[in-house]
């Protein structure tokens, strides 16, 4: 183990810190899913949820495609609020107090964006499934819009949400 812990800290930081974050994304993608597939297979709040909002608004839509969107909102969610500490204090290690607020903001702006990316990914390939997805299509199709939306959020958030002042930057450097 201590072999790996000596390779590991030889690898450039910003390796480091692409490994932790998808180390962290791991987590927080077991999080999203489990939470998506039980509200989606053991709950009617999507289908509740979907169908409310489709006939309060009046949407073109069915509510079923509308009722994946609310899972995924729901369960995407809850994982961006784990993230956020782990990748504050662990994968880019920021102690700063005074900038939490303002670093929460900008996680919660790059999350919401890469939520909506991922919620919409997953409805567009699990549409031609609809109503009733196969279980594997469901986990594939989110599979592939996590994969696609782990490239926004890392390189988001490392060099906006959590980036460290230039003499900060320099010291590491060193």
């Amino acid at each position: 183990m201590e072999s790996v812990r000596t390779r590991v800290r030889m690898l450039p930081l910003g390796v480091r810190q692409f490994l932790k974050f998808a180390t962290v994304g791991a987590m927080n993608t077991a999080i999203d899913w489990s939470l998506a597939f039980l509200l989606t297979y053991y709950t009617p709040i999507p289908r509740v949820l979907g169908s409310g909002i489709v006939n309060l608004l009046s949407l073109p839509m069915r509510p079923e495609v509308l009722a994946v969107w609310v899972t995924k909102v729901i369960s995407s969610g809850t994982a961006t609020l784990n993230s956020f500490i782990w990748n504050r204090r662990w994968t880019f290690r920021v102690r700063d107090r005074q900038a939490r607020t303002k670093q929460f903001a900008k996680f919660v702006t790059v999350n919401v964006i890469g939520m909506l990316l991922n919620s919409t990914i997953t409805t567009l390939l699990l549409r031609p499934f609809l109503p009733d997805p196969p279980r594997l299509t469901f986990m594939a199709c989110q599979a592939t819009a996590t994969a696609i939306v782990l490239f926004w959020n890392f390189f988001a958030n490392k060099y906006w949400t959590f980036r460290a002042p230039k003499t900060e930057s320099l010291q590491e450097m060193k």
